[in-house]
């Protein structure tokens, strides 16, 4: 995969700001795993019931999200950006199986240790390649690496799902999650955020891809059009709340666009959901997080993130690590 671009969206933003977003939005999606896995597999009704368990407090852990986000990161730093033959090294070598993982992605790690081919894994368990959001829940470090170059993004997108995710349904959502983070990257904070246009903008992205995002594009237009936050089973119903890629990540960008700056609204939108609340609200947490940085997440949720060997010190580092990485082919290209 090329390095990214420094010349496809005009740079308006200082370099501190732009650390403060790659750390926003991996910290957000960490948070938003954390605090979303304790509702998954609830029905919406029964996720707002239990909502009150935002406010305890006590240290929440992260699943098979941010872990595999993580190594993604991980990967691309080492690499200047996306190599899939060395992302499934990272998979094999970090990936904790016990933090939740869908059983085709074990098969998929599992082989990869094993000593299969990378380009090899993704039919093993699904024919046809899964079309679940795998691909999209760990990519937003493609969203950060590439937000300047959106058509690199999405190649990028395509080439990290291809390990796990070869059907275009979840190869797409990872495309449109990653677009969705860069362009909150290149947004300023302290401007009105451009909703319309970054569905405007999603549209030209995925232009071509399947019928299923065309149709849940349209739909989020028409929802952000009427300017109301629509009730959470209305969101279900229009856009979805399950692992299917294409009835996930059109809800969580949607979420983002509706409740940014205020990160816990739009992570408490996605818990409310029900269903893969840590995936969704994951997805949530890393676009709004993209758009605001980390010193608008909150303060007393971050400080119940785990922080064991690779808790929240080493994911706060990683994102340095990432942006560091960025900046030195964006001032050398």
């Amino acid at each position: 995969m090329g390095k990214p671009k420094k010349d496809t969206l005009q740079m308006s933003l200082s370099p501190d700001f732009l650390r403060d977003k790659f750390k926003g939005a991996i910290l957000g999606c960490f948070l938003g795993d954390a605090f979303g896995s304790g509702f998954e597999g609830m029905d919406p009704e029964k996720a707002r019931f239990h909502m009150d368990d935002l406010s305890k407090k006590f240290t929440r852990s992260y699943t098979d999200d941010t872990d595999m986000t993580l190594a993604l990161a991980e990967s691309m730093i080492q690499s200047g950006g996306v190599n899939p033959e060395d992302i499934s090294k990272q998979f094999s070598l970090t990936c904790d199986l016990t933090r939740g993982y869908a059983i085709g992605t074990i098969k998929a790690i599992l082989a990869l240790k094993a000593g299969m081919k990378w380009y090899e894994v993704a039919r093993i368990v699904f024919k046809d390649g899964s079309f679940g959001n795998g691909a999209a829940m760990r990519v937003s470090p493609v969203g950060l690496f590439y937000h300047d170059d959106l058509e690199g993004l999405r190649r990028a997108a395509v080439e990290q799902a291809n390990i796990t995710h070869v059907h275009p349904l979840g190869q797409w959502g990872a495309v449109m999650q990653a677009c969705t983070v860069g362009l909150a990257v290149s947004q300023d904070p302290e401007e009105p955020f451009r909703k319309e246009q970054m569905v405007t903008d999603l549209r030209e992205i995925l232009w071509g891809g399947p019928i299923e995002y065309v149709k849940a594009l349209n739909k989020i237009e028409e929802m952000v059009a009427q300017g109301k936050k629509f009730h959470s089973r209305e969101i279900v119903q229009h856009l979805g709340n399950g692992v299917e890629a294409h009835l996930s990540v059109p809800s969580a960008c949607y979420l983002a666009l509706m409740h940014r700056p205020d990160f816990c609204d739009a992570i408490r939108a996605a818990i409310s959901l029900g269903g893969d609340t840590d995936t969704i609200a994951g997805m949530v947490g890393a676009i709004v997080g993209a758009h605001v940085g980390e010193k608008k997440l909150p303060a007393e949720w971050i400080e119940q993130l785990e922080d064991g060997a690779r808790g929240l010190s080493f994911a706060k580092n990683l994102a340095d690590r990432l942006f560091e990485a960025w900046w030195k082919i964006h001032q050398t290209s």
